[in-house]
């Protein structure tokens, strides 16, 4: 009984799916014709209606040291690693003044989204954690574009970097000398304290030993004996000592004042490059700053060559978007030759009649 029950239901499934193929099969033209509109539509919007993609494609090259050597002594640099410098590249003052140079305009053109349009390749592919070789990719909506942008993200980037290390040296060695001349100051205040008691120790000792107070002396210590050397007046080691330090106090008073004089020099010096990029700030970039103050930016990130414009575009792709079209014409198609034909057509009433006893006979058959 149970083989009678399942082989009929086994039959009606076959027919559904044969039927599925028949409605197919029935409307291919239908079909073939949705599929076609859809991937001409899609073709037609890659073309005309989405932007181009252009990809312009540098290297860049850093080898920035640890501490670079300057007039004022070795100067250990903000930044330590390669992928510190490169991450500067995204920076939000770089891209806001690469929006500037390239004339965008800014209410519809903001860093967020200029920032979308540069990848940074800073995987270090031996895994030693000192890659310093970086792939940059610049995309724009035409090859000229693209080439240009490029150029002036690098030339924004060059300056960021250099005027960061620059402002950093300068608030570096301001602090340094600020403090080393309070403790010069300190120390001059105590050496010209400690001349002034020696000076004035020094003249209330007498230079010499009389030879009158040497011979009662002598004559005290001997009890009136009459044997005895006598001696010219000889000089006094107190006062030799108290000389000699009064000497040594004004030699390391000499040395402390020049060095404050050489520190008040070098802070002047300072002080003109700090006003320099402080100028540079002020018009917004306009004055460069001219200086060999530091100029390690300019061994220590480098492109080996320069940009080329793309001679393809990169996306969108039309021939993929087209087959994407035709599958989803193809689909969308199938999907509403399915609907029309078993949800919105209605069998007639004789005929469903007809499918109902029909499968009643094969069920108590």
């Amino acid at each position: 009984m149970s083989e009678v029950q399942t082989d009929p239901q086994k039959y009606e499934d076959e027919i559904d799916l044969r039927e599925l193929f028949q409605v197919l099969w029935e409307n291919k033209y239908r079909i073939l014709a949705g599929t076609l509109l859809v991937a001409l539509l899609t073709g037609l919007v890659s073309i005309f209606l989405l932007t181009p993609v252009y990809q312009t494609k540098l290297d860049l090259v850093i080898s920035m040291p640890e501490q670079y050597h300057t007039r004022y002594g070795d100067y250990k640099l903000p930044i330590s690693t390669n992928d510190q410098y490169i991450s500067l590249l995204t920076n939000h003052t770089v891209l806001a003044n690469t929006i500037r140079d390239m004339k965008y305009d800014p209410e519809k053109v903001r860093p967020e989204k200029l920032k979308k349009q540069i990848e940074i390749d800073n995987k270090d592919a031996a895994g030693s954690g000192k890659k310093n070789i970086f792939h940059i990719t610049v995309s724009a909506d035409s090859p000229q574009k693209s080439l240009k942008l490029a150029r002036t993200l690098y030339a924004n980037y060059i300056e960021f970097v250099d005027i960061l290390t620059k402002e950093e040296a300068v608030t570096y060695y301001t602090n340094y000398f600020n403090t080393e001349l309070q403790s010069l100051d300190l120390s001059l205040k105590d050496n010209q304290a400690l001349l002034k008691e020696n000076e004035k120790l020094l003249n209330g000792t007498s230079q010499t030993i009389s030879q009158n107070d040497l011979m009662e002396a002598i004559q005290e210590g001997r009890k009136g004996s009459q044997d005895y050397i006598v001696v010219e007046n000889i000089i006094n080691d107190s006062y030799t000592k108290i000389q000699n330090d009064v000497v040594s106090n004004r030699q390391t008073i000499y040395s402390i004042e020049n060095s404050i004089r050489s520190d008040q020099e070098k802070l002047k010096e300072i002080k003109k490059e700090k006003e320099k990029i402080s100028k540079y700030h002020e018009t917004d970039g306009k004055t460069p700053v001219e200086s060999d103050f530091i100029r390690a930016v300019e061994t220590g990130i480098h492109m080996p060559s320069e940009p080329v414009a793309p001679t393809q575009k990169t996306g969108p792709s039309n021939g993929r978007n087209v087959l994407i079209g035709m599958v989803t014409g193809f689909l969308l198609s199938a999907m509403a030759v399915f609907i029309r034909k078993f949800w919105m057509e209605k069998p007639p009433a004789g005929e469903a009649g007809k499918a109902d006893a029909g499968s009643s006979v094969c069920r108590t058959g």
